[in-house]
């Protein structure tokens, strides 16, 4: 994400400040985005460009919106649009790289939502046919 108007210093205190407010490791953090812990820790550090698809993420992860990750505002909260932005243009890649980073119980209580979801989306085809 090369831009010569944007301050790398902003965007890596950024990245730092929302990883440890979450308390969660570079290592953790790395695995949500399907990169090494080397790679993240040069985001932190302002020794590499961040890149698009990690913003993208970083963005739903934390629930903020680009701008403030980018340093272009100084509030964090995403508008809720964003979410429902995300939804329609989640690739299957996307899902999975932040499904794998999930605890066992997580992922657990994940399929237990999806089975549930595809009972729902089955009756309501039922009531559809029906009517």
């Amino acid at each position: 994400m090369k831009n010569p108007g944007l301050d790398k210093k902003v965007v890596s205190e950024r990245l730092k400040t929302l990883r440890e407010r979450e308390g969660i490791t570079q290592e953790q953090l790395a695995q949500v985005l399907c990169t090494t812990q080397q790679i993240y820790s040069r985001y932190e550090t302002a020794k590499a460009d961040l890149p698009l698809h990690h913003l993208c993420t970083l963005t739903q992860y934390y629930n903020v919106s680009s701008d403030y990750i980018l340093g272009n505002i100084s509030h964090p909260k995403a508008p809720p649009e964003l979410s429902e932005r995300f939804i329609q243009h989640i690739t299957v890649r996307d899902f999975i790289c932040r499904v794998s980073s999930f605890s066992r119980k997580s992922k657990r209580r994940l399929i237990d939502y999806v089975n549930y979801l595809s009972y729902q989306e089955q009756l309501v085809k039922k009531e559809t046919e029906e009517s």
